[in-house]
């Protein structure tokens, strides 16, 4: 292992204990389980009632309160009782407030043929919020209010940033169709040049060795003309670095080729379309370079036969090279993209984290973190479309999630179905 393998590690392991130290420490918050055996949620050390909901009391007047999931979509179920008589005249409402402030109105109905009053509309997750429970019976108006939080964690703001936690602003955006091709990067052959003595002659002098970069313009060799006896110098027709030098003090220099010059500032990437792909590629597409950790943005600016009777055709797209970072011959990918469908909201995929049977992001209110569920739609390898879970605006966790989700499991806000 290398030292900066070995120093990516320590790093990696640091930051792992010092979360489990001072995460261990913060406020984390869970509401019951949804492992009950009825179908629902486990609420901790809170009282339960014969029906395994939550017990809420005031006075003479017993509200039991279950959300139900099992065979069904989740719903709430409530027994409401007064001196331990069930009330079948009572009239029964709830307002769950969700991280961010969304305030759901849950109405509930006496249902005679199961005795149990049944809340409207479906539970939607994570089942999360703070509860008021409000109880109309008489004339007289009772209310209890509780937290009922899951998937929630607290991390300050000193510590997210430590953590490395980063978010964006869920909102719209485009998902890209592509195919890849293979192919290797190529020199662009108008940035070569194959330096000839203009007069044939002997070599006096020789300025620049092989390898060395020269500038446009810069003396490279001195020729004596046989014809005329008088000097001249060679030049660099353009800038470069020397690939190859054929010239030694002394020598006659014929009309063969002396030195030849590749400037690296621009290269090809000669990617190979096989006739099941020739239909999906055309010029001016973008098409992304990827050559290891290495990507570069191009477009597609020529699309010719593969010549010597390859069954392909090469397609072309300048990769810029300023610094020398791609090389040639070197084996490349490029995804072209072939079509941009524009959606009204995507995330990240590295946000994307699994949680129970769930795929979830981690959506961000001031130091509350908090898992949404998404349904999902098509992808394109950077984004994915969501269909519902999330909220154009709504604040999500787009680096280092796999921590948040690490911790709620670890504090005990996480449970299962």
């Amino acid at each position: 292992m290398n030292k900066s393998t070995k120093a990516i590690r320590l790093a990696i392991l640091s930051i792992s204990l010092l979360l489990s130290g001072v995460w261990l420490a913060s406020q984390s918050y869970a509401s019951g389980g949804h492992g009950d055996s009825r179908g629902g949620h486990d609420e901790h050390e809170e009282a339960r009632g014969p029906n395994g909901g939550r017990l809420l009391e005031k006075g003479d007047l017993t509200v039991e309160l279950l959300i139900y999931e099992s065979g069904v979509q989740p719903e709430f179920r409530a027994w409401i009782s007064r001196d331990d008589k069930l009330l079948e005249n009572a009239r029964l409402s709830l307002a769950l407030e969700r991280l961010g402030g969304k305030v759901d109105q849950i109405p509930f109905t006496w249902e005679f043929s199961t005795g149990y009053y049944r809340g409207e509309g479906v539970v939607g997750e994570p089942h999360s919020f703070d509860v008021i429970v409000s109880v109309f019976h008489k004339g007289e108006r009772t209310e209890w209010k509780y937290e009922s939080h899951e998937g929630r964690v607290q991390i300050s703001e000193k510590m997210a940033e430590k953590a490395g936690i980063k978010t964006a602003v869920a909102g719209p955006g485009t998902i890209k169709e592509s195919v890849t091709l293979y192919g290797k990067t190529a020199i662009d052959h108008r940035s070569i040049s194959h330096v000839r003595a203009r007069y044939p002659g002997t070599v006096v002098t020789i300025e620049k060795a092989l390898g060395d970069l020269v500038e446009k313009g810069e003396k490279l060799a001195t020729i004596e003309s046989n014809d005329s006896l008088q000097t001249y110098p060679l030049v660099a027709p353009i800038s470069g670095q020397i690939i190859d030098k054929q010239a030694s003090r002394g020598e006659f220099s014929g009309e063969r080729v002396l030195f030849t010059i590749a400037n690296y500032n621009q290269l090809w990437a000669e990617l190979q379309v096989f006739p099941t792909r020739r239909g999906q590629i055309n010029r001016g597409q973008k098409v992304s370079i990827i050559a290891g950790d290495q990507t570069f943005d191009s477009t597609i600016t020529s699309l010719a036969p593969g010549g010597n009777g390859q069954p392909f055709a090469i397609a072309r797209a300048m990769i810029d090279n300023p610094n020398d970072l791609w090389a040639t011959d070197l084996m490349v990918q490029g995804q072209v993209v072939t079509s941009e469908k524009p959606v009204s909201l995507v995330v990240e995929n590295r946000a994307l984290q699994p949680f129970r049977n769930w795929t979830v992001v981690f959506i961000n209110v001031g130091e509350t973190y908090e898992i949404r569920p998404l349904k999902l739609g098509r992808s394109d390898g950077t984004v994915t479309e969501v269909l519902s879970g999330l909220n154009v605006g709504d604040r999500y966790v787009t680096e280092n999630s796999y921590l948040i989700k690490a911790d709620i499991e670890k504090s005990g806000a996480a449970h299962n179905h």
